[in-house]
């Protein structure tokens, strides 16, 4: 399944693309559009590392 991941915060009547999340199965990932045919794909794993790994270090600031 694919569903685009949009900005609730927007004040436009319809809030801009952000990314799509892409879920198969156990399998997460978000993507963003890069150019005409260009993708790129993070794991949904890989963003939530990285985003306990700042959240720490902004704490431990």
């Amino acid at each position: 399944m694919r569903r685009a991941i949009v900005n609730l915060h927007s004040d436009k009547q319809h809030p801009p693309r952000f990314c799509d999340v892409i879920v198969d199965g156990q399998d997460v990932l978000l993507e963003v559009k890069k150019d005409k045919d260009r993708y790129e794909s993070i794991p949904w794993e890989d963003v939530v590392y990285q985003v306990e790994v700042a959240r720490k270090l902004a704490v431990n600031q």
